[in-house]
């Protein structure tokens, strides 16, 4: 009875087992035929590739393909290129590198790696080649496929961009020095002329009785100090250039500030026909900053107002503080205008947009630029609007930590 059942179930798994065999045969006879396909796919797309494609065992770093590319990118056949060792391909300054790169990709795809080539002529060739971890569909083991492809323009290309910029930036250092050194060259000999000029205007060493003579010594007070305002725009120029601007900080009040620049203004305002009006709100807060160079910001920003407004033009000086935003103050004129392709350059150093009214007036082009530099580095901003025919206005904004929003003292609006 037990022989008979044993007899039975054998005939009915031996059928099962059979099938099971079959169909495990027909699917690894399946696989080995996408494996051949898709190894044939591969082998058709590396022929056509404009790049060279290398496969090889990670471990033992032995090639066991080469794309037709070869010949190409370094004169040799395929075949030719597979007996050949690393060290006979590539730069001996390179090489060290490139098997750092092969130890570390056993355990993770790395990024493209760039070494010089030695082709069959003798000559090297930057490459660069992109790694990828992968299996081998023939052996289930695992390789990398490299694609390696000519670099060599575009390594010149930077190399050439690289050249430029270390002569620019050279010439750059050079015009700053030369700048700064003779600036200061000038300011001891103008300090001289207007300190005396002072004097003799003062009637110090005794009146001056020719009326002409003190016309004179009035002009040449002026234009010395005209002349010493401007190096020290260049000087303040090249400075922030070279990022040795300093900021010297303490706590003041802006109205103040504002309204000195207003006052001492007075005789160019008065000159030129025009009103300027002073909007300040009374809780406006302390500013944190270098009072020098805020003034500075002022005058530059006045004058640059007064210069370019015809007679019965206005100038109005607004400001406001927002938590967010900062601490803004605006100078709108009803002048000339700038047209909206000037509006950047007339930011740049020694720029001077060209019309019929600004020819008129002297000026360096360094009004705005030092300006633009002494509010970077206080970390601010200045941002100019304009239509031509209408006006323009310049806002400065410093940020919100430069604010000082409790006033030690109840002050008062400023009189101009």
């Amino acid at each position: 009875m037990l022989m008979t059942i044993v007899i039975l179930a054998l005939c009915v798994a031996l059928p099962v087992l059979g099938i099971a065999h079959i169909a495990e045969l027909r699917r690894r006879e399946r696989a080995e035929r996408e494996a051949i396909e898709s190894e044939r796919r591969f082998r058709r797309l590396a022929e056509c590739s404009f790049d060279m494609i290398v496969r090889f065992d990670p471990r033992t770093q032995q090639r066991t393909y080469i794309s037709p590319a070869c010949r190409r990118l370094y004169g040799y056949e395929p075949e030719e290129a597979l007996a050949m060792s690393a060290e006979e391909i590539i730069h001996p300054e390179d090489l060290p590198k490139v098997r750092e790169v092969m130890r570390r990709l056993e355990r993770a795809d790395q990024a493209p790696i760039t070494y010089r080539g030695r082709r069959k002529d003798g000559t090297y060739i930057w490459v660069e080649a992109s790694l990828t971890r992968s299996i081998d569909p023939a052996t289930g083991t695992l390789e990398v496929v490299s694609v390696v492809r000519d670099i060599s323009e575009r390594v010149r290309y930077e190399a050439a961009l690289r050249q430029a910029k270390e002569q620019a930036d050279a010439a750059s250092r050079a015009k700053s020095e030369f700048l700064g050194t003779m600036s200061h060259e000038l300011r001891t000999p103008l300090n001289a002329i207007i300190g005396f000029t002072e004097i003799m205007k003062e009637g110090v060493m005794g009146p001056i009785d020719n009326p002409h003579y003190r016309s004179y010594v009035a002009d040449i007070h002026f234009s010395s100090t005209h002349l010493l305002n401007l190096i020290n725009e260049i000087l303040d120029v090249t400075k922030a250039e070279a990022g040795k601007l300093a900021v010297q900080e303490q706590v003041f009040d802006l109205r103040d500030v504002i309204a000195a620049v207003v006052r001492i203004s007075g005789p160019p305002i008065d000159k030129a026909g025009v009103t300027v009006n002073i909007d300040l709100p009374a809780d406006l807060p302390l500013l944190r900053a270098d009072e020098g160079k805020t003034r500075q910001v002022f005058f530059n920003l006045v004058s640059n107002a007064v210069k370019f407004t015809p007679v019965g033009g206005r100038i109005d000086i607004s400001a406001r503080f927002d938590r967010e935003r900062g601490l803004s103050v605006t100078v709108a004129d009803t002048g000339i205008g700038i047209a909206p392709e000037d509006l950047n350059r007339v930011l740049e150093p020694f720029v001077q947009v060209d019309s019929s009214l600004s020819r008129q007036h002297q000026g360096t082009g360094l009004g705005l630029p030092a300006v633009k530099g002494i509010m970077e580095l206080h970390r601010g901003t200045i941002e100019l609007q304009s239509a031509m025919g209408v006006g323009t206005k310049a806002t400065i904004t410093f940020p919100p930590d430069r604010a000082v929003l409790e006033p030690a003292v109840k002050r008062t609006q400023p009189a101009v």
